[in-house]
């Protein structure tokens, strides 16, 4: 018998295979896009050349257009994909016109590359984390820190103390400063940058949070899991996130590395983050952290 309540994301998986910290980088995530865009050329080239002929047939007309919209869609494609690559490693936003920061084209590469890395043997988790610095990277080179930012913090309860009874998820205030999880701590840079911190007991509970607040900056805690299945719902909102760490394995005790907490907040705050750039310091983004960790 499980020893914690498993969220969503775990269920079914063998906990004791779960690796405690994993640091990842964006070699991977960028490796699997590359495939990716690959079969998605190749296949729409193959589809192209068996309905040309029906095409054809119908109305050269048809087939003309047919072809230009597709070129169109698929070569803005490629260019937004690789102007978004281009501005993570560079560090800049090259074509500030294409709306890199709408992420859904990096979505759906991440849905099909975790696909793809899973035939070849390569964990969730560790695609998950290389695609979490890569998005990190990318929230970086989108917008600057301000010290007017709206920022949410958003932490899974598997981070409170399991033996801890008091309900900190209805109230941050409500937990006693015992010392004996990473709460204490959030509750001091709380009251020190006067962000709004939220313990939610699952993904629903964080998208309202988030509805209801709309802030203009997300910080999030979670695993790799939560982390990428939550990134769907930000929509422009900015998010930076970080990979907890986990101890005694998922959903049980979980913990994080405050020096990287208090960087991200450096960061999104005023842009001073000691000269360490947050694809070292931080680890990826989603509203789904508030899930159950």
């Amino acid at each position: 018998m499980l020893d914690r309540e498993l969220g969503s994301e775990w269920e079914g998986e063998d906990i004791n295979s779960v690796e405690e910290t994993i640091d990842e980088g964006k070699g991977l995530f960028l490796s699997l896009s590359f495939l990716v865009i690959l079969l998605f050329s190749v296949s729409t080239a193959f589809i192209w050349y068996m309905i040309k002929p029906r095409l054809i047939g119908i109305s050269p007309y048809l087939y003309t257009m047919g072809g230009i919209a597709a070129g169109i869609f698929i070569f803005y494609t490629l260019l937004k994909f690789t102007v978004t690559v281009l501005s993570v490693i560079i560090g800049k936003n090259l074509l500030p016109f294409l709306n890199i920061n709408s992420p859904g084209i990096v979505i759906l590469i991440c849905q099909y590359a975790i696909k793809i890395g899973k035939t070849f043997g390569i964990s969730i988790d560790r695609i998950g984390n290389s695609f979490v610095h890569f998005n990190n990277s990318l929230m970086r080179v989108i917008k600057k820190g301000s010290r007017n930012e709206r920022l949410l913090v958003l932490l899974p309860r598997c981070i409170q103390n399991s033996k801890c009874k008091q309900r900190v998820a209805e109230d941050i205030n409500n937990c006693k400063d015992c010392g004996k999880c990473v709460i204490t701590e959030f509750k001091a840079l709380s009251k020190e940058y006067r962000f709004h911190i939220n313990v939610a007991t699952g993904g629903s509970l964080a998208r309202k949070v988030v509805y209801k607040l709309r802030p203009s900056s997300i910080l999030a805690v979670a695993c790799e899991r939560e982390l990428v299945s939550g990134i769907q719902d930000t929509g422009s909102i900015r998010v930076f996130a970080i990979p907890n760490l986990r101890p005694e394995g998922p959903c049980k005790n979980t913990t994080v590395d405050m020096d990287k907490v208090r960087d991200a907040i450096k960061f999104i705050y005023d842009n001073e983050t000691e000269n360490l750039s947050l694809d070292d310091k931080v680890s990826g983004a989603i509203v789904g952290a508030g899930a159950r960790g």
